[in-house]
């Protein structure tokens, strides 16, 4: 007797069943099947190729649990670190606080279950315009100044319009993440009523979710602009999926291909025209509007912006130290001389390290990020250097000091042994002579192949006294030319 049949004895036998009318005994004994066979087919109630389906037994300890191990995962999901929840902690809570008589194996093969085959469910969400902004950090790359550079970029958008905005920063550090949202808010022209954040160190000092403690810091964002901060639980980016994919679409309509760029400042007017670009022109699937035809609608929506934008600098007392130099996370930045041993305030923002002394300005430096790299402004070592003039020629802040590239460009170009003490002396002059016309000096000087300090006092000379100035100081005689105009008439010798 066949064991299995394939399509074609299927057919036979269901032709001579149906359409011969021939009895189960007798379709077995002429295609020597057995009747257990034929009584399986002849209906039609299976097929050959069809698998046998086995309704799955649940035992009555699993009915029992599994619907307490589901509340507990639910009333603890928002537990992290060493306190999160595992299957063991499962375990040991059926057995000590419910009574279960159950293995711990048992208990982890439920657990295990519960997490790989039932997906989190989650409610489609729709925002009233003005409502909500989600946000998200990212990361993208840029060629600035002619280095591939890693940025970290700041992604914003509306849910009801999907409006987007884009801040790129060296880094996710607290002044970034505070300034990111202040250009957020003045590129949409008001504050959403909410902020959707995941738990952000930089917002959350604690805790997650509803449970989430804010640091004070954020507090005070929270509170100037007047919108309430929303944390999502762990593990539950759902709650705010309009934000999911920003960071690739940024990727895609402001870093694709790699911009190349100067600076910061430059990469974000850049990115900024994309993001406005999108906005105009984008129109998402299934809307009837563009996304910008609804921001324009959104922004009505939108609380105002405060009279005065939150200065969102950070404040650090420092002593100058006897190099000139104040020192701040890793760097050191110098300020004049006359404040060796000074006690003096630091504004950091993102992108500056501003240097005050009792309230008063004393320099701007520009912020670095790269490891021992100090920034010495050589103006400030003029006056310790005519006290220490053997020091001149081994002075780091005049080797690698910030200058303007057309000193730097002195620098290179000068062929003498004494480019230190030259560069002082035209250093000296910035305290007499206006900065734009020192600069043009040296510019000229430089395009000679051979700039000096001479040549440079030379130019700003010719800069006070114009040519048409100094031809009164000059005797040239006129020259008779007849002679050559008898010449080309043929009516000379």
């Amino acid at each position: 007797m066949k064991l299995a049949i394939d399509m074609d004895l299927y057919k036979k036998i269901r032709r001579l069943y149906l359409v011969d009318g021939m009895s189960q005994r007798k379709i077995a004994e002429l295609l020597h099947v057995s009747r257990k066979t034929i009584t399986k087919y002849c209906g039609g109630g299976n097929m050959p190729d069809s698998k046998r389906s086995v309704a799955g037994i649940i035992s009555p300890l699993r009915q029992a649990v599994e619907p307490e191990i589901l509340k507990y995962m639910e009333d603890n999901k928002d537990s992290t670190g060493k306190q999160k929840i595992t299957a063991k902690s499962i375990w040991r809570w059926l057995s000590k606080e419910k009574g279960f008589n159950i293995g711990q194996s048992t208990v982890r093969g439920i657990v295990y279950e519960i997490k790989n085959e039932r997906p989190e469910a989650f409610v489609p969400l729709a925002f009233d315009p003005g409502d909500v902004m989600e946000f998200d950090w990212g990361d993208c790359y840029c060629f600035m100044d002619g280095i591939k550079t890693s940025v970290s970029v700041f992604c914003t958008v509306l849910p009801y319009s999907y409006g987007i905005f884009v801040a790129v920063f060296p880094n996710k550090a607290n002044e970034a993440f505070f300034m990111g949202h202040i250009m957020a808010f003045e590129f949409f022209g008001g504050v959403p009523s909410r902020c959707i954040y995941d738990n952000l160190k930089t917002a959350v000092l604690s805790g997650s979710g509803r449970n989430a403690v804010k640091q004070e810091a954020f507090k005070k964002l929270e509170a100037h602009y007047a919108f309430e901060a929303v944390f999502c639980n762990v593990a539950a980016g759902w709650e705010k999926g309009a934000v999911e994919n920003l960071v690739n679409v940024a990727r895609k309509i402001a870093f694709t291909p790699m911009p190349k760029v100067k600076n910061y400042l430059e990469l974000q007017e850049m990115v900024t025209a994309r993001c406005l670009e999108y906005c105009e022109s984008h129109k998402l699937r299934g809307k009837n509007k563009s996304i910008g035809e609804e921001l324009s609608e959104e922004r009505g929506h939108l609380l105002p912006l405060p009279v005065v934008a939150m200065d969102v600098a950070k404040t650090v007392q420092v002593r100058v130290n006897s190099d000139l130099t104040v020192f701040y996370e890793g760097n050191k930045y110098s300020v004049p001389f006359s404040l060796v041993g000074q006690q003096v305030t630091l504004r950091v923002t993102t992108f500056e390290v501003i240097v005050y002394f009792k309230g008063e300005m004393i320099y701007p430096h520009k912020r670095t990020y790269k490891k021992n790299d100090p920034q010495y402004v050589p103006d400030h070592y003029l006056e310790l250097l005519d006290r220490k003039p053997r020091a001149i020629r081994d002075a780091a802040p005049l080797k690698n000091g910030i200058m303007p590239k057309e000193l730097t460009d002195f620098c290179d170009k000068y062929r003498g042994k004494d480019k230190n003490v030259q560069l002082i002396s035209i250093l000296k002059l910035a305290k007499v002579v206006p900065k734009e016309k020192l600069l043009w000096a040296v510019n000229l000087a430089n395009k000679g192949g051979n700039p000096n300090y001479d040549l440079v006092c030379f130019y700003l000379d010719l800069q006070n006294n114009p040519v048409e100035e100094l031809k009164q100081f000059f005797q040239v005689d006129a020259v008779d030319l007849s002679g050559y105009d008898a010449l080309m008439l043929g009516g000379g010798e």
